[in-house]
């Protein structure tokens, strides 16, 4: 059976989010974790150790607040969920906010990715130019 980079108790340390529900933590955490063999075609029996572990457990466990945790403004209490950008005006001035997901979808950051392909090996793509023809 396939395992999950990430549990409940590291999600929780690193993130500070004690409110999403534990099981709906480790579902996701589950789900994210398939998804990153898949990406980076290790079979589901494959184990990550090392650096290319701790670098898994970061990813899965920085998709999953992305979608666990709703969007918030430091001084605005309502649900931000589904909002792109805002605007406030006071006294003359004016702020403007954009949010980058105001959906609450999961992705993995790509730098992250792209670092842990490195290391496994993937991410290297072959080939060569004959530049005489034939």
């Amino acid at each position: 059976m396939a395992t999950s980079y990430a549990t409940w108790d590291d999600y929780v340390s690193r993130t500070g989010d004690e409110a999403s529900s534990e099981e709906q933590v480790e579902s996701m955490l589950e789900d994210l974790s398939a998804e990153l063999r898949a990406e980076c075609g290790i079979s589901d029996t494959g184990a990550m150790r090392g650096d290319a572990g701790i670098l898994a457990r970061k990813i899965v466990i920085d998709a999953a607040r992305k979608a666990l945790v709703p969007p918030r403004l430091d001084g605005f209490d309502g649900d931000l969920t589904g909002a792109r950008q805002a605007s406030f005006t006071a006294n003359g001035f004016t702020q403007s906010v954009t949010l980058s997901n105001s959906t609450g979808s999961a992705w993995f950051d790509s730098r992250s990715l792209a670092r842990l392909k490195r290391l496994l090996g993937c991410s290297q793509r072959w080939g060569f130019i004959y530049p005489y023809g034939g």
